[in-house]
């Protein structure tokens, strides 16, 4: 049975002494079993010796090192040369693994490179390869996880350089399953062939974005497709809003009036809809497109919980659609047909509670990361503090 000492932490590691002086020195030695690092062999020849300190991990505020001494041995039955193996220690490294793990973790809970390289004695850029180690294990660990079963996919720009990245995110964890560069089937399409366990996914939240619709459709092919809430309503008044600039140019830049018209009736003050309606009377055309924004905006924000629920109101649904196309207005028309285009999607949004909000909420959460950092050029680091700090 190996030998191991709860103070260093290490199998096959024997305190021999220790030494205080500002860091805590423990002259330690290998109890082990050598063997060849290339074959396995036993049969090894010493051929030299030398002293190896070792930072490790720190006891309250003071640093510790390991001194030991280590061979070099030629093995009889390949006849290759190699140092000693120490465990927990990389070949021709000066710390264990365990220090650059106290490392790393200084320097992800908040404090700085410089502040992280001075407690431990060691430099920055020391601590910056660490923390990167650290990263590249986690993310390692987290490729044999599936894909989670309510997905959530938006795009967001990352750089002028490199463009726009596509965020897949857990809407059931409200994590970051994970972030990739490109927004287009092509430059997404090795990534998705690639991502674990596409079969679990079950509902994907989108917004209206045919790229997106076709990408799920072709590699999620037992996933539901729902409409996202919040980009529906974004749209209708995105269009409403250009109808009302063509009736009324000049109401439309009033910004009193602009936030009336953006809210819902309900939400109104009395005063605020005694004026708003003073308004609409003076153009008859214009109110009569209000009043049926807001019959489609209740449409749209229907809440049910069943299919026969969802049904009784799919002639609302369908009415709204039709009054569009035929109204003649340029816009109103294009939003006809978007909805109509996206009609199944938007029916299962009723039934359906999770919205990509989450998503948008850890966009904010990564441009905290971008500002903290002063910006990024290499997506990788980027990418890899993503997983950290969001998933």
């Amino acid at each position: 049975m190996p030998h191991y000492d709860p103070i260093i932490g290490l199998n096959d590691i024997k305190i021999n002494s220790s030494l205080e002086q500002g860091a805590v020195e423990f002259k330690v030695d290998f109890v082990g079993q050598n063997t060849c690092p290339h074959c396995g062999g036993l049969r090894l020849r010493k051929k030299d010796s030398f002293i190896r300190k070792l930072k490790h991990l720190s006891i309250g505020t003071n640093q510790t090192i390991l001194i030991i001494k280590t061979h070099k041995f030629q093995c009889r039955q390949c006849l290759k040369y190699f140092n000693q193996r120490i465990p927990g220690v990389r070949p021709r490294f000066q710390c264990t693994e365990v220090f650059r793990e106290e490392a790393a973790l200084k320097h992800h809970w908040g404090f700085t490179r410089a502040m992280t390289a001075k407690l431990l004695g060691v430099s920055s850029s020391t601590v910056e390869r660490c923390y990167k180690a650290h990263l590249k294990n986690k993310d390692s660990q987290r490729k044999s996880g599936s894909c989670p079963k309510v997905l959530g996919i938006d795009e967001k720009h990352f750089t002028k350089k490199n463009g726009y990245m596509t965020t897949f995110a857990d809407l059931k964890r409200h994590k970051v399953f994970d972030v990739t560069l490109g927004r287009s089937e092509m430059s997404l399409s090795s990534y998705l062939r690639n991502m674990p366990d596409k079969k679990n996914c079950r509902v994907i939240v989108m917004d209206l974005s045919e790229t997106y619709r076709s990408i799920a459709k072709k590699h999620f092919s037992h996933a539901m497709i729902v409409a996202d809430r919040f980009h529906v309503v974004k749209l209708i008044n995105h269009h409403f809003l250009k109808t009302w600039s063509e009736l009324d140019e000049v109401g439309r830049k009033n910004r009193g009036l602009l936030s009336l018209m953006r809210r819902h009736r309900k939400n109104l003050s009395p005063e605020q809809d005694i004026k708003l309606r003073r308004y609409l009377q003076k153009h008859p055309g214009l109110e009569a497109i209000y009043d049926f924004k807001q019959f489609l905006m209740n449409v749209i924000l229907t809440r049910v919980f069943s299919r026969d629920q969802a049904r009784q109101r799919i002639p609302d649904l369908l009415e709204g659609i039709k009054m569009l196309k035929e109204s003649g207005l340029k816009h109103m028309k294009i939003l006809g047909e978007t909805l109509e285009s996206w009609q199944e999607e938007i029916v299962r949004m009723w039934r359906f509670s999770k919205t990509n909000s989450i998503t948008e909420g850890l966009h904010n959460r990564m441009e905290e990361i971008i500002r903290r950092a002063y910006g990024f050029r290499n997506f990788e680091n980027f990418r890899l503090r993503v997983l950290e700090y969001c998933s």
